[in-house]
């Protein structure tokens, strides 16, 4: 991808030392990434910001409500919408089974198909979650003056926790999402109670029967209490694929991961989805449990050897069904 030009350093290698200096002086455990400046309104006016939901026209500044930086925006950036990927080489390989159809006699239109398998060594493959972080534009001071500045204050929504066990991880990708999109950042305290944030960001699954795929459907829109969302189709369409496969429940994350669908087809086999982001789909097996447990950091937290992962690029459902056919054929009891 192409990122987009700005006029100030991009992101950071690791964690500025003045930043350091600023978490030594902060007693709270809860942190935030956020810090203020001061820009021209001219420079507002061109479009400089326009990217994170500042803008200007006749000397008046307009802010829009906290949104999600574009991925064009940079590195980190992408990260946060797409989530980001480590081939881990330095442990060992685990083994994959992939399926596909193949043509019998070389003639699928005359003779059908049948589901051939392979089993090969891979090396495990680490995935982060895209983090959602939004950056909230907030005008501190006006412009005064022929040639007038604002003071504007940049800040990413979400809290992060100092005792968390990747708080340095988690810090420097906030801390670069801003910078990227800004040219600041800093760290300040949170005023948010540890409850209130734990609160936020604790997926749990709601439980549903299962039921034709416009039941199902039917259920979720009145779940959402018919509010329409641009995430509308992409759940839509997932309910349906999970239909067709005869799943023994239906999960749809609570509260703020409410954007998260999956269904069950046995007691080691969940599939579910990100629809919000839409960029993967994954398939859990023996300790998916784990998975409602786990904050938003932590959720796929350890590598590909106990999921599996399906992007959405060509051909993804046509993969995806191959494999998830095959799992609940494995798991069928076997006849005497």
């Amino acid at each position: 991808m192409r990122y987009r030009k700005f006029p100030w350093q991009r992101n950071f290698s690791k964690i500025p030392s003045r930043i350091i200096a600023s978490l030594a002086r902060i007693d709270l455990r809860l942190i935030v990434v956020a810090e203020t400046k001061v820009i021209p309104i001219v420079e507002i006016e061109r479009g400089q910001y326009k990217h994170v939901g500042l803008t200007a026209k006749d000397g008046e500044v307009h802010v829009d409500d906290p949104h999600v930086p574009l991925s064009s925006s940079g590195k980190w950036s992408q990260r946060n919408v797409e989530g980001w990927e480590r081939k881990r080489l330095d442990l060992p390989k685990t083994t994959k089974t992939y399926s596909w159809e193949t043509p019998n006699f070389g003639d699928a239109a005359t003779y059908g198909t049948h589901t051939t398998s392979r089993t090969r060594e891979v090396y495990q493959v680490e995935f982060d979650e895209p983090r959602g972080h939004e950056i909230a534009v907030e005008i501190l001071k006006p412009g005064e003056g022929d040639r007038p500045s604002v003071v504007v204050k940049f800040s990413i929504v979400s809290s992060i926790d100092r005792d968390h066990e990747r708080f340095e991880k988690e810090l420097l990708w906030a801390l670069n999402i801003l910078q990227e999109n800004v040219g600041v950042c800093g760290v300040y305290k949170s005023t948010a109670t540890r409850q209130e944030y734990l609160g936020t960001i604790a997926l749990s699954w709601e439980v549903f029967p299962p039921g034709t795929a416009d039941e199902i459907i039917a259920v979720f829109r009145k779940r959402r209490r018919g509010r329409a969302t641009k995430d509308d189709a992409i759940v839509d369409d997932r309910l349906k694929l999970f239909a067709s496969l005869k799943p023994t429940a239906y999960l749809a994350g609570t509260a703020n991961f409410s954007s998260y669908i999956g269904a069950q087809f046995a007691p080691d086999l969940v599939v579910f989805e990100n629809v919000r982001y839409g960029n993967a789909l994954y398939v859990l097996y023996d300790d998916w449990q784990d998975v409602s447990k786990r904050s938003r950091i932590d959720l796929l937290k350890g590598t590909s050897e106990k999921f599996d992962r399906f992007v959405h690029t060509d051909g993804w459902g046509d993969r995806f069904l191959d494999h998830i056919k095959n799992e609940i054929d494995s798991r069928k009891p076997r006849k005497k």
